[in-house]
């Protein structure tokens, strides 16, 4: 009997068990396999084909096809992950001293998955066609085995990101990066003398701008500027949705921003890049389809398919991010009409509401709640008297000259 005991600990963190319910992920270490290996041992991608195998213990050097041997420990960032891709050939690993690895049933983990999303989304009275049905299941094949192409943050975004989470980084280096980048840097003045921020003198440098927003504040603008870059397609009838996407993202993210004078927990830039990425998840989906070629025959199919995929492969994106929770949150349940997570209003009740707002506005009615019935406008507006859905209307209207401002700096005439 093998001397390694499997630690919940360690599996919770395993991707892409880190994706399955805790319920899940024990059923997935109940069924594993620990096997106990001598130096001098190889294992081959050919005999582990029905499994998802990972080094628990001890050290190996791994061999890929048309790579380099690399040296591998329990204790790297790699071991995070499945040491074969499914598929793969000519793939092997020696070991180099007494190890532990695991074998985890990759059917059975395909099998959990697909429930938690299909009964996760809350659709079940759409039918699933059998195009939508082969895309589910190829898009998270290729989730599974790593080959799925998620939307990495633009260049200046990263770089921002990177260096704001730095704990000495200073205004003066900040404005250093993003004055490299002359079209940021001026959108980043104008958004800093705009209606969003309402500052009471002009700014005229990046360093200005950034000490009157903060660090936080000027990493979250800066995210949301260069999103629009990401919302591409070289197909034609793609390219169509693909700004529809956009148009509608900074519509709620603009609603949202907006919003944000009616409470003091958020500030506007917050709320304006979780109103961005609450619908992140359509654009892989998207891309995929664009590279494989998938015939869509019409616009209906095509939202179903977007319906079935966007909250789960929106999870892969913030994680692949390393978006804080409250974002992963949004993606999950903008759209859920009667969350209710408490007593504090958080970000996901100010998206959901955004979401409301513009259906409204769009006279799109037809799945909409009563919005005095939604536990979110409640807690928006916590006065009684404010509670009457004419006095959301108005709020609304009197936001309509913010909203139009916000959506012309992302982008969007109108």
């Amino acid at each position: 009997m093998a001397e390694y005991q499997l630690d919940m600990t360690v599996v919770k963190n395993l991707v892409p068990f880190r994706d399955l319910c805790l319920e899940d992920r024990q059923k997935m270490a109940d069924k594993a396999k620990i096997i106990d290996l001598l130096p001098g041992d190889k294992v081959d991608v050919q005999d582990e084909h029905r499994w998802l195998v990972y080094l628990m213990e001890g050290n190996i050097v791994l061999h890929e096809k048309d790579e380099m041997p690399q040296s591998l420990s329990a204790s790297d960032n790699r071991a995070l992950y499945p040491l074969f891709v499914e598929n793969a050939h000519n793939t092997y690993f020696k070991v180099k001293s007494k190890s532990y690895i695991a074998r985890f049933d990759r059917q059975l983990f395909n099998t959990l998955l697909e429930d938690e999303i299909i009964n996760g989304e809350q659709l079940e009275t759409i039918e699933i066609s059998g195009v939508e049905g082969q895309l589910f299941h190829e898009i998270m094949h290729a989730y599974n085995t790593g080959q799925l192409q998620l939307p990495s943050l633009p260049e200046i975004a990263l770089k921002i990101k990177t260096a704001v989470s730095h704990p000495n980084v200073e205004a003066g280096d900040v404005a250093r990066i993003i004055e490299a980048d002359p079209a940021m840097a001026a959108r980043l003045i104008q958004v800093t003398n705009s209606p969003l921020n309402r500052g009471v003198s002009p700014v005229n440098s990046i360093k200005e701008a950034i000490l009157r927003l903060g660090l936080s504040a000027t990493r979250n603008l800066v995210i949301s500027l260069s999103m629009k870059q990401l919302f591409t397609s070289k197909s034609e009838i793609l390219k169509t949705r693909m700004v529809k996407l956009y148009e509608h993202s900074v519509e709620i993210a603009a609603i949202s921003s907006a919003l944000a004078a009616e409470v003091k927990t958020f500030e506007a830039d917050q709320l304006l890049l979780a109103g961005l990425i609450h619908d992140i998840g359509v654009i892989p989906v998207l891309s995929y389809i664009e590279k494989t070629g998938l015939e869509i025959s019409d616009d209906h199919e095509l939202e179903h398919i977007i319906q079935k995929l966007r909250t789960v492969v929106g999870d892969m994106v913030i994680k692949n991010w390393d978006f804080p929770e409250e974002m992963l949150q949004v993606i999950e349940g903008a759209e859920n009409w009667q969350r209710d997570s408490g007593q504090a209003i958080d970000f996901t009740d100010m998206i959901m509401l955004a979401h409301i707002y513009s259906m409204l506005h769009h006279k799109d009615i037809k799945n909409l709640p009563k919005i005095d019935q939604v536990p979110a406008f409640k807690k928006l507006f916590s006065d009684k008297h404010k509670q009457a859905p004419n006095f959301a209307v108005q709020v609304l209207d009197n936001a309509q000259e913010e909203i139009a401002a916000v959506k012309q700096l992302l982008g969007i005439q109108g």
